[in-house]
């Protein structure tokens, strides 16, 4: 029985070595959830500065017209919160008169310009515009009403067989050029002016 108990004996259990190089598992952290108010401020902001962003690239007028006011306003309210001296200081009646005279100057100046001979010559040249030709009628009056929508009168000129869609005539140029890039915004990108 001895040999018995001897093999069914446990024995003692290796020490092990080595250390235990692996550092432990790090509990996982909770997010902090995020408050829908701090979205919806910054969404505000974001939409303002774009807003802001748009008006200086695309209409810079409006955004100095809004800063003039806002300059404005202070420089009314500080006259009107000062009160009147009865001495007038001698360094503000300086400057005063000083833009006074200059805008005096600017306002009340005649300017003489000589009338040169070649204009009156390019004034009475007139100017036509034609955005199409066809030997089909009908797509010649297609493309006048196509024009039409946009604002402008075009008109169906028949020579040679050819059915030509013609704006025009135009005293100046510049008049030429302002139908022509109306043309142009809405896709017509064919129309010459002679």
């Amino acid at each position: 029985m001895q040999f018995h108990k001897a093999a069914t004996r446990k024995t003692p259990a290796r020490k092990n070595t080595r250390k235990n190089t692996r550092s432990p598992r790090k509990k996982a952290t909770t997010k902090k959830q995020s408050s829908p108010i701090l979205f919806f401020i910054s969404g505000i902001l974001l939409t303002l500065l774009g807003v802001l962003i748009w008006l200086y690239i695309s209409k810079p007028e409006i955004l100095r017209d809004l800063l003039r006011k806002e300059t404005a306003k202070p420089a009314t309210e500080q006259a009107s919160t000062t009160k009147p001296s009865k001495k007038p200081t001698k360094q503000t009646s300086e400057n005063s008169d000083e833009q006074l005279d200059y805008h005096q100057m600017l306002t009340n100046r005649e300017l003489e310009v000589e009338k040169d001979p070649t204009a009156a010559v390019s004034s009475s040249k007139r100017y036509v515009m034609q955005c199409g030709a066809s030997k089909v009628k009908e797509q010649a009056e297609s493309l006048k009403a196509q024009i039409a929508f946009i604002g402008l009168q075009a008109e169906v000129a028949e020579k040679d067989g050819w059915y030509r869609v013609r704006l025009g005539p135009y005293s100046s140029k510049r008049a030429a050029e302002s139908d022509r890039h109306k043309l142009q915004n809405n896709d017509f990108n064919g129309c010459r002016i002679w």
